[in-house]
């Protein structure tokens, strides 16, 4: 007697479904067909779907993704449970958990709508998985994104971005800032393009850098996007003074390092709404050539970790972190991106990701530098030249190399005084510099700051 053949497991029935799926010939009813065929199987088949989202093979995660779009009611909640598992993962990259989530996006609006069955299928207590949201308000998690796509091939990147771009959802703008800040061409150009999938004026800031790009095809595909976002009623005549959303959690902390002889300074602004949630962002500014020089910033601290940061951010840059009005502080940074706009600067990326953080200014403010500063003695526009060779900034007032080399005597004692070999502290008084040697200063601590 002949043994009938033995049935394949799910698993093999599953990779067979995926693997039949021809993405080019079939049509959207076909492909909702099969994803209704695999729900038919049970849930122990839409799992292994959802499990087997990430194996190797051409093409397969787009023919996963195109089945998973399709699922409705119960079918996509379980492919949601299972799918939040698997982005629970250590192993998955950083480009695979955006990739996830983007899925994992429509696939909670698909088992959450009644209208789809999707509440009234759900077993009794069985409760949806949460989305980690914190994936797309962790900094960090931006940068690692950003720096994985940039190991990519052009067609990997493209790739990548396109499940963002076709969703259009707002909470994912902040990754394709990160990508912009590549400053690719074809990045920027799909960028341009897939903006028009977003109506919310929190495209605005992104565009109007994407105008701003050499290559006349990225400004283009900009101006594009403008049209098609003012047909879907979004006001894009604030196109050129937008900008970009800034966190939402309070602000615990604004910190700054006192200029040092170039102007530079350290500006620091901390956020945070509960215990274990802080985060703080770090932009070095210099008023004399490049706006912002860098950036970086870390999140999930706990208020004594952010206290020991604190400590370990003194000692990195050289100095102390002072208390500073908040809104001084952000006017700070704000005048900082400008000017490097003007200059023609690229922004560093991790600044680009941390901005969120810093937040923007309420108000104008009284800044303690001066950007672009020019010699208070002779009109002469100080550079960093200047300052490499003696000049320097303080306050509203500076020299430049010229001027700061000429004969010096202490503003208190009358010491004559050398710019760059004697030790001594600067003042402005009356509009102008004025030098006071080391032991007058110290002699005046208790009275008055020189």
């Amino acid at each position: 007697m002949t043994k009938p053949p033995e049935e394949p497991s799910i698993g093999r029935q599953v990779d067979q479904f995926v693997a039949a799926l021809d993405l080019e010939g079939a049509s959207n009813e076909d492909i909702a067909a099969l994803a209704e065929q695999l729900v038919g199987m049970g849930r122990e088949a839409v799992e292994g779907l959802a499990r087997g989202a990430l194996r190797p093979g051409p093409s397969r995660r787009e023919q996963v993704a195109a089945l998973l779009a399709c699922l409705e009611g119960e079918g996509a909640s379980w492919a949601l449970a299972t799918l939040g598992e698997v982005l629970g993962s250590r192993s998955v990259s950083p480009t695979e958990r955006v990739w996830l989530l983007t899925i994992l996006r429509r696939l909670e609006e698909a088992a959450a709508s009644p209208a789809r069955g999707g509440a009234g299928s759900r077993a009794a207590g069985e409760e949806p998985g949460e989305l980690p949201d914190g994936l797309l308000a962790d900094e960090t998690e931006w940068l690692l994104w950003r720096e994985e796509l940039e190991t990519l091939t052009p067609a990997e990147q493209e790739m990548a971005l396109a499940p963002i771009l076709e969703g259009g959802d707002a909470r994912f703008l902040p990754l394709l800032e990160m990508a912009m800040s590549l400053r690719q061409p074809s990045l920027d150009v799909a960028v341009a393009s897939g903006l028009a999938r977003f109506p919310t004026p929190a495209t605005l800031p992104l565009l109007r850098e994407l105008l701003r790009r050499a290559d006349p095809l990225v400004r283009k595909r900009a101006r594009e996007t403008l049209l098609a976002l003012e047909r879907q009623g979004v006001e894009t005549r604030e196109v050129f003074v937008a900008s970009v959303e800034e966190s939402d959690e309070p602000v615990v902390a604004a910190l700054a390092t006192r200029p040092d002889r170039g102007g530079q300074m350290a500006v620091l602004i901390a956020r945070g709404n509960a215990p274990g949630r802080v985060r703080y962002a770090v932009v070095v500014i210099d008023p004399v050539e490049g706006g912002i020089v860098r950036a970086w910033g870390e999140s999930g601290l706990t208020e004594a970790e952010f206290r020991e940061h604190l400590v370990g951010l003194g000692n990195q840059v050289g100095q102390d972190f002072l208390p500073l009005d908040v809104n001084t502080a952000q006017a700070l940074v704000a005048e900082a991106e400008e000017y490097a706009c003007r200059q023609g600067r690229e922004l560093p990326a991790e600044y680009v990701a941390w901005r969120r953080c810093v937040g923007k200014p309420g108000a104008p403010a009284e800044l303690p530098v001066a950007f672009a500063p020019s010699c208070s003695e002779c009109g002469k526009r100080v550079r960093g030249g200047d300052i490499a060779r003696g000049g320097l900034v303080v306050g509203r007032v500076a020299l430049c190399a010229r001027c700061a080399e000429k004969p010096r005597g202490c503003a208190v004692c009358g010491r004559a005084l050398h710019h760059i070999f004697d030790d001594f502290f600067v003042r402005e008084a009356g509009g102008r510099v004025q030098f006071v040697c080391l032991r007058c200063a110290r002699g005046r601590q208790g009275k008055s700051s020189p």
